[in-house]
């Protein structure tokens, strides 16, 4: 019987392994028992379904009394693939429900949708459950699609009711050389919850000027019905096209303190003679070990003789600073050990641990430099957090850094001394609050909104009042364009003293009322009662504390939420290169640019849904470490100045 003859469903499960003019043998694709049949008949292998598979047969029996075979079709919207029909055992609504399941694994996992084209992925499939047809790379891209157009309606739902956001931006470059935006959102919602999302990965096929940058972020707002008005801040890296966006938005623009660190450290580094010289020594020592099986091997014995735990040497990182502080602690944990490998001449050669070890001058640079490295390591973590509010930490951790951890002391060795003079040197040109106009910089204005910090004891008092009138500003222009709140209520009162009088002529003095006056505050009233407030500890959160006392501040909280959103760095942006660079390896650079983006907004939006394990421990850790940089925050005006 030719293939196109088989219409009974029972060949799903069967195929012909042995065929003559007398007789034919089929074999069960579920236990491999050959059955024999003859004329064309299927009632064996019915039979053989009842007895031994009935599960199957009973699903089989149902699906012939409906239809003999379910066909599903989909609309082909525009901008998606053609769907294919797929024919199943399986009811449809169960098939659509699996299929998305399988959908939603590939966006968790970051698996390619080619996965279903996998024969190692047929098999098991057909193991799991041979009523399932396994669909085409095309359908499951068509449900990624379909999950992602559904999770983006309820984030476009969300961002509609936030009073205000924050936007990072930032580009990549995948293995395909092709070039990618990504930005992310970020809001603090009715109940005072820090939400972090992206919005989109997308492909730049023009040049990326600030202009087409600028174009696309304009694209992307109208595709989320976001007012540019609810923008109070774009924090993006230092480089002359995103300045350049930042200036055609006309947004407030945040430099990424994680970028401007990264810069200030890297270029002490590399003025430095002595120390640039020691951590290129330092790297080819780490690249030895990394090299060579022996040595490693050798140095965990060490390691386990001195009962240490086995810890692999880090080796430095050019974009990554904190790489090289990791590099320097890790040598002088594992100091004894290292020169006892290179002086054992069955692993290391002589000549090749002459130019190996690491002079005097040398080691003393790498001991001194780790604890001036740390603050600035712990300062970096605190930043990149996306737990609790990070931008109004800035100019306190920088006072911090200038005033304790980076002061030059006269028992530093030259290299460490010349190495904190740059970076304050960097990081005062940077951040430089000498000058008279920063009342409109999104980070003092965020700063002054942090409990913790709102004194502004780093800023001259003049600086301190400008920062006061702008918030005082921000306050009553939250209402309709060309009327503050102080002019509407304002014209409130006369209406209502009008009236009032009226009354108090026609009824006489005996029913006047005793007071008259408006009992809500005025901005500049509330503001001052926020001031006056009780000091808050740096290890507290301040959204905690302002889900708390939101009710006494209503105008100074709604002003918080806008800003306290703010991230201090871009990493939010730049974390999804991770998550890029495993969707787009060199067997998936040729996946679709609409795709990526599908599979990588699905994966965050699934991973933030994940429940959290580690939150407690390590939200303790970081506020640990905020009290240590910010327990100078306290101190005399005229030392906190930047």
């Amino acid at each position: 019987m030719s293939d196109d003859r088989r219409r009974s469903e029972v060949w799903k499960f069967f195929k012909v392994i042995e065929s003559n003019q007398e007789k034919k043998k089929v074999e069960c694709s579920m236990c491999y028992t050959e059955l024999t049949y003859s004329g064309g008949s299927t009632g064996t292998m019915t039979n053989h379904l009842r007895l031994k598979h009935s599960e199957v047969f009973t699903a089989s029996q149902a699906r012939d009394r409906s239809t003999r075979s379910c066909k599903y079709n989909f609309i082909r919207r525009p901008n998606q693939p053609i769907i294919v029909s797929h024919s199943s055992l399986m009811a449809k609504d169960e098939w659509e429900k699996c299929t998305a399941k399988l959908a939603t694994m590939c966006a968790f996992d970051l698996r390619p949708v080619s996965i279903v084209e996998g024969t190692g992925f047929k098999e098991f499939i057909k193991e799991l459950n041979p009523l399932y047809e396994i669909p085409d790379r095309a359908t499951v891209a068509h449900f990624v699609r379909l999950q992602y157009e559904e999770e983006k309606q309820a984030l476009r739902a969300k961002l509609a009711n936030q009073v205000g956001m924050a936007f990072t931006l930032d580009l990549w470059v995948s293995v395909a050389t092709e070039a990618y935006i990504t930005v992310t959102a970020h809001f603090l919602d009715e109940n005072w919850e820090l939400n972090n999302c992206i919005l989109a990965t997308r492909e730049v096929e023009e040049q990326h000027t600030g202009l087409n940058i600028s174009t696309e972020i304009r694209k992307l707002l109208t595709e989320f019905d976001i007012p540019e008005n609810k923008i109070y801040g774009l924090v993006t890296e230092n480089s002359a096209n995103m300045v350049n966006c930042g200036n055609g938005l006309g947004w407030p623009q945040v430099k990424c303190f994680g970028h401007t660190l990264q810069l200030s450290i890297r270029g002490a580094f590399d003025e430095v003679r002595a120390l640039s010289d020691t951590i290129a020594a330092a790297k080819m020592l780490v690249a030895y070990f990394h090299g060579s099986s022996s040595a490693t091997l050798e140095l965990q014995s060490q390691q386990k003789q001195l009962e240490l735990s086995e810890n692999i040497l880090i080796t430095d990182c050019t974009s990554r600073w904190n790489t090289t502080f990791n590099m320097f602690e890790c040598l002088v944990r594992e100091r004894l050990n290292i020169q006892a490998v290179l002086n054992c001449p069955e692993v290391t050669k002589s000549s090749d641990a002459a130019k190996l070890k690491l002079s005097d001058s040398q080691w003393a640079i790498i001991e001194a430099m780790v604890p001036v490295l740390r603050p600035l390591h712990v300062a970096t973590r605190i930043m990149c957090s996306q737990e609790y509010p990070t931008l109004s930490g800035v100019y306190p951790i920088l006072c911090s850094l200038k005033n304790q951890h980076l002061r030059v002391k006269e028992t530093d060795i030259e290299a460490v001394a010349d190495f904190k003079r740059i970076v304050v040197s960097v990081l005062e040109m940077c951040y430089n609050t000498t000058d008279e106009v920063l009342c409109q910089d999104p980070t003092l204005i965020c700063t002054f909104l942090d409990p913790r910090y709102k004194s502004l004891l780093f800023l001259k008092p003049s600086q301190r009042e400008a920062i006061r009138a702008q918030v005082v500003s921000y306050m009553q222009s939250d209402g309709p364009p060309g009327q503050s709140r102080s002019l509407r209520s304002s014209a409130k009162r006369l209406k209502r003293e009008h009236s009032q009088s009226d009354m108090a002529f026609l009824l006489g003095e005996y029913y006047q009322d005793g007071d008259d006056s408006d009992s809500s505050p005025t901005p500049e009233e509330e503001l001052g009662q926020y001031i006056l407030s009780k000091a808050v500890p740096t290890a507290v959160n301040p959204v905690v504390w302002w889900k708390e006392n939101a009710p006494s501040f209503p105008a100074v909280a709604k002003l918080a939420r806008k800003f306290l959103c703010i991230p201090a760095t871009s990493v939010p942006s730049e974390r999804v290169f991770s998550t890029a660079g495993d969707t787009l390896t060199k067997l998936r650079a040729s996946l679709d640019p609409d795709t990526v983006g599908e599979l990588i907004f699905m994966n965050k939006v699934l991973r933030m849904k994940e429940p959290q394990q580690d939150t407690d421990e390590t939200l303790s850790a970081e506020r640990e470490d905020t009290v240590t940089l910010q327990h100078q925050s306290i101190i005399k005006q005229e030392d906190c100045s930047l």
